[in-house]
């Protein structure tokens, strides 16, 4: 006999298998996010890779990238994470991030896992500026790049420009910037168009801000651990 109880626990062991399923199955989908600003420069963005081995999904990012052709690639944090089992998957990786012009960040888990400086050789040895609370000149005008903070709060800053952070709360200290990409937040957890969860005040996608500032948190094309909820990896194509 199915007693009140039992019908509860079956139901919520069924209704979290559906859960891990989902959120398994989230993280075999890649879509192309496109922004138009009219920078007369494709722009692609790459955010929480979570490099730990190159399997389909990651090489399924590369094709579509020797697809676009970009003119720019910007790395925006936690391409790796304590899980990755050693650099030279990364070192791989980031070889085949091909454009003109390339500019990184750090993020969270680059500092974490201990790995920094050697990531850093590693984009310095394959063409990348990296930006740590610097700007650069580019061919589509000025970026300015944001460190990473623990505290996660940044200083003040006026950016006549665009701006990469691996944080998309750093938004709330900058003006003047035309646009601002981060990630961190893998989408966040939404249902029915409300947030549910988020480790960031921006949870996913475009914002409109004072100052006439957009920012985009991107959904990321990676994750530490191999489940991702309501939320596909996402690459951002700027043009």
């Amino acid at each position: 006999m199915l007693t009140r109880r039992r019908f509860i626990l079956m139901s919520s062991l069924a209704f979290a298998g559906i859960c891990i399923s989902a959120g398994y199955a989230t993280i075999k989908e890649v879509e192309v996010t496109r922004i138009n600003l009219s920078l007369g420069r494709k722009i692609a963005f790459l955010v929480d890779l979570h490099l730990h081995r190159i399997d389909d999904v990651k090489e399924e990012v590369l094709n579509v990238l020797a697809e676009e052709q970009p003119d720019v690639v910007l790395v925006g944090g936690d391409t790796l994470d304590e899980l990755t089992p050693n650099m030279d998957v990364v070192s791989k990786y980031i070889s085949g991030l091909e454009a003109k012009e390339k500019f990184a960040v750090m993020g969270n888990h680059e500092y974490w896992s201990g790995n920094a400086q050697d990531f850093v050789r590693i984009l310095k040895n394959n063409g990348f500026v990296i930006l740590k609370n610097t700007t650069a000149q580019t061919s589509f005008g000025k970026i300015c790049g944001l460190d990473w903070r623990d505290d996660r709060r940044y200083p003040e800053h006026r950016v006549d420009g665009l701006v990469l952070v691996h944080d998309p709360n750093a938004a709330l200290s900058i003006s003047g910037a035309q646009l601002v990409l981060a990630g961190h937040t893998h989408g966040g957890v939404v249902i029915a168009g409300q947030p549910i969860y988020s480790n960031s005040i921006y949870v996913r996608g475009l914002y409109k801000l004072e100052d006439g500032k957009t920012l985009y948190v991107s959904r990321g094309l990676g994750q530490m651990f191999p489940l991702r909820f309501t939320s596909p990896l996402e690459l951002v194509i700027i043009d």
